[in-house]
């Protein structure tokens, strides 16, 4: 188990596997500084990451191409959100709310990583099975 944990926390050389410590740096430390620097708050920021982007990670650390599958799906809604969001903002607001709207924006890009390295996984495994629809 202490292997394991330690394991997770070393950076690999294999890309899959350092998703996951990714996403964890994203939380618990950009996350926290973002929200510190724009609402002079800490760990509101993490605490919605922590909710938006603990299926991702927990589907990271199972690494199969089902899981990558998963991450896909769920990274590809939460961008959409985080862009409706967004695109809500600056529409109802106009440029007067921009730091209301930017808020959302390390969300939507960390949904939008997700959704490009799982579509990546998943590609490169039919290429592998050489599968077409």
């Amino acid at each position: 188990m202490k292997r394991k944990i330690i394991s997770l926390l070393k950076w690999s050389k294999e890309r899959e596997q350092n998703y996951v410590k990714v996403n964890l740096l994203f939380i618990f430390i950009f996350l926290n500084i973002w929200d510190f620097v724009v609402n002079r708050a800490i760990f509101n920021g993490m605490v919605l990451g922590v909710l938006m982007f603990g299926p991702a990670i927990f589907l990271w650390i199972v690494g199969t191409v089902r899981a990558a599958a998963l991450i896909t799906l769920i990274s590809i809604f939460e961008f959409v959100v985080m862009a409706v969001f967004i695109a809500e903002g600056f529409e109802l607001g106009g440029i007067g709310s921009t730091l209301k709207s930017i808020f959302w924006l390390p969300y939507l890009v960390m949904a939008g990583f997700n959704s490009f390295w799982g579509l990546k996984i998943y590609s490169k495994y039919r290429e592998r099975k050489g599968v077409s629809i």
